[in-house]
Order: C-alpha cells, then sequence, then structure tokens
C-alpha cells in the first residue's frame, strides 16, 4: 500500500476512538482501556516508524531542524494544550463536556496533515527531490570556492606531515608483512 495509506492508519483509528469515546460510549472505561492500549500500540509499531520514512526525501540539516520542532517542541505544546483543557475541565462530565470538540477537531486535523503529507511524500519519491539539498549544495559549494581560494589552506592539505605513513593503516596491501616473533624469538617451520 505504500506510506501514503500505512500513515493515516493511526490517525483513521483515533479519529473512531475520539467519536466513540466522546459521542457514542462516554465513560465507559474499558473501552477507554483498550482503546487507549491499542492507541499506543499503532503509535510505536505503525505511526512512529512511518513518521521516520517521511524524513528520506530531506537533507540532514533539514531532518534536523524538522525533528527538533516535531519532536520537541511539538510534542511538549500538545501536552500542553490537552493538560490546560484537563484542568479547565475539572471532573470526568467536564472532559466529556469541554474535551470533546478540542478531540474531535485535532484527530481530523492529523488525518488532514497525514493525507496531504502522504501524497506529497509520494511526490518527493517519484520525482527524486530531496528536500533543502539544493540549500546546502549552494553553501558547500561556496564553502568549497573559498577553500580553494585559500593558498595556505591547499598548502596544508597538499603538504601534510607524512609522519605517520609507518602505520599499518598506510601501508601498501601487496607489500609482504614479515612474520610476527613472539617474546624476540623466531617463528621455526616444520
Amino acid at each position: 500500500y505504500g506510506l501514503r495509506i500505512t500513515i493515516r492508519i493511526f490517525p483513521t483509528f483515533l479519529l473512531f476512538v475520539t467519536i466513540f469515546a466522546f459521542v457514542l460510549l462516554p465513560r465507559n472505561l474499558y473501552f477507554l482501556f483498550i482503546s487507549l492500549s491499542l492507541c499506543k500500540a499503532l503509535t510505536y509499531s505503525v505511526h512512529d516508524p512511518a513518521e521516520e520514512v517521511l524524513y528520506m526525501p530531506t537533507s540532514d540539516s533539514i531532518k534536523f531542524r524538522a525533528k527538533f520542532w516535531i519532536d520537541v517542541v511539538g510534542q511538549r505544546v500538545a501536552k500542553a494544550v490537552g493538560s490546560a483543557i484537563n484542568n479547565y475541565a475539572g471532573s470526568v462530565e467536564g472532559i466529556v463536556i469541554y474535551g470533546s470538540l478540542p478531540s474531535v477537531v485535532a484527530s481530523i486535523a492529523l488525518w488532514l496533515a497525514c493525507y496531504q503529507v502522504g501524497i506529497l511524500f509520494d511526490g518527493l519519491i517519484q520525482s527524486g527531490d530531496v528536500v533543502g539539498f539544493e540549500k546546502e549544495e549552494l553553501v558547500l559549494g561556496v564553502e568549497m570556492t573559498n577553500l580553494e581560494d585559500n593558498e595556505e589552506a591547499k598548502d596544508t592539505m597538499t603538504n601534510h606531515n607524512h609522519d605517520d605513513d609507518d602505520s599499518p593503516l598506510f601501508r601498501d596491501p601487496e607489500e609482504e608483512l614479515s612474520p610476527p616473533t613472539i617474546a624476540g624469538v623466531d617463528r621455526v617451520s616444520l
């Protein structure tokens, strides 16, 4: 099915659970316990791995920045908003009254975002484009040009110290090695 369908599994399940929990089966603890357990299982088994796959068509710097905003800032803000709604509601009845609309709206927004991201991801994979690559390429090109213009940097790179060339890392693989000796005793051939 591909990522476009896979990334929508969790938001679809979350939307159904939200509607059932707040509209059809309010205050049913058995349903809430089972549905939250299934939501956690889907988060770890489907949603989080699919989210990581979304970073494939991005450059390293864009991936680093996006992961920070999503994993750190986005999750903390979402938890703070949910906590504020729970504190404002005060009781189970209040959570059903005040928490139902934000939960349904957030579930629908997540589903729409995953739908759009899945389509964009498929387009990027088919075209072979990498998000943020042009900008990095331009910056690296400028840095390489500046390095090539700098004579001192050129000399440092071409005339490096060759004292370490005797180490086994720099030896010629075709060169024969002398057999090792053990405590000063030469190897005896049988």
